[in-house]
């Protein structure tokens, strides 16, 4: 089990991550105040349950009081990044549940959302070794977040979704109607299904660019691609997320608005495929 205690620990911690990218993107388009409150609370559990994850992975508990002794360590940006996100979230669903105004849960979620991205990338920088191979670049923080921001993408899609199945059919072409003229305002670029779920592609391009330098490095790089690990890599990590969401977008781009339960599949998907990729590269050679 404790080998894939750092898996469980990317997974939750990009799903976290991704609620709380959520919230800010719900409340630039006004989102209702109970599902911001939902995908909130969805990120603090993310958050407890990834810092669980952190912590069975010490093998006394006595050691976790010597973390904040060595503030230049992994493990003191990752626990240091569950404590700023589960502070951020949890000021912002204060302040939704006690009606604070907009201009506050803005700012708020604006907190939230930064605290989220960088819970993302303290999850690559624990694999980051600056003295071997394959592990000597800071890139590795690219890939995790780029999984984390398609998730925030996809649960913001969740977010605005509409649910026409629960009307009769009149008022369902009045919300179709309504949604036409909603759909003359060109799509914010952090909005797009398709180019978030390029996110993590350029994580992962530029973090190979990099490391390739190596010749030792390469051999342990084309396994992901061709060699032993290929199977996990692009059933595990790619397919998952980035060529689901993309398709998803293309072709399912109804399903994305009209069903909040579209867009938070595709974010636990895209959760699952960060908690693969840190599997994959921790135990790259």
């Amino acid at each position: 089990m404790a080998t894939f205690l750092p898996s469980l620990y990317a997974f939750f911690a990009a799903a976290a991550a991704g609620c709380l990218l959520a919230t800010a993107f719900g409340e630039v388009r006004r989102v209702r105040t109970d599902r911001l409150a939902a995908v909130t609370l969805a990120g603090l559990v993310a958050t407890l349950a990834a810092a669980a994850a952190v912590v069975g992975q010490f093998g006394r508990p006595s050691l976790l009081f010597s973390v904040f002794s060595n503030p230049g360590t992994a493990i003191f940006r990752e626990l240091a990044s569950l404590l700023l996100a589960l502070l951020a979230g949890a000021a912002y669903l204060t302040a939704l549940l006690t009606g604070a105004t907009r201009r506050t849960g803005r700012k708020l979620s604006l907190f939230a959302a930064a605290s989220g991205l960088l819970l993302a990338l303290a999850v690559g920088s624990a694999a980051v070794q600056p003295w071997r191979p394959v592990w000597n670049t800071w890139t590795l923080v690219l890939p995790t977040a780029g999984f984390a921001w398609l998730a925030g993408v996809m649960f913001a899609k969740g977010l605005g979704a509409t649910g026409h199945k629960n009307v009769g059919p009149a008022l369902r072409l009045l919300k179709k109607a309504e949604e036409k003229t909603i759909e003359t305002v060109s799509e914010p670029l952090w909005e797009s299904p398709k180019l978030a779920a390029s996110a993590p592609l350029v994580g992962l391009a530029v973090y190979f660019a990099i490391a390739s330098t190596d010749a030792s490095a390469r051999t342990a790089l084309a396994s992901l691609l061709t060699g032993s690990n290929a199977p996990l890599f692009w059933a595990g990590v790619i397919v998952p997320s980035v060529l689901a969401s993309f398709l998803a977008a293309v072709f399912a781009s109804d399903a994305l608005k009209r069903n909040p339960v579209s867009g938070t599949v595709l974010a636990i998907l895209a959760a699952f495929s960060a908690g693969a990729w840190q599997h994959l590269v921790l135990g790259l050679a």
